[in-house]
């Protein structure tokens, strides 16, 4: 897979844009399963295992919003976009 701990943590710490998008989705992920996504993605707890899809999956779709609303708060508003597997529900 293309996840890996401490991804979108830089990210997550310079950029605000992309922290409310994650702060969003780990409020959403904590009410559905009681327990952090960004504790997770960041290294900071062995509540989970990244690499178990039901942590991956979630995991790489709130980055890759985070960073599409980061994008898109530069200017970068693309005129296609595409996506595979998961990343076709964050490209739509």
């Amino acid at each position: 897979g293309s996840q890996w701990l401490g991804m979108g943590k830089e990210l997550y710490e310079r950029e605000p844009v992309a922290r409310a998008v994650l702060d969003r989705c780990e409020v959403v992920f904590r009410e559905e399963r009681g327990n952090s996504l960004l504790d997770v993605m960041f290294g900071r707890s062995d509540a989970g295992d990244l690499d178990d899809a039901d942590w991956m999956q979630p995991a790489l779709y709130a980055l890759e919003c985070a960073l599409t609303a980061l994008w898109e708060s530069v200017g970068v508003r693309p005129h296609v976009v595409v996506g595979h597997s998961l990343g076709e529900i964050a490209a739509a």
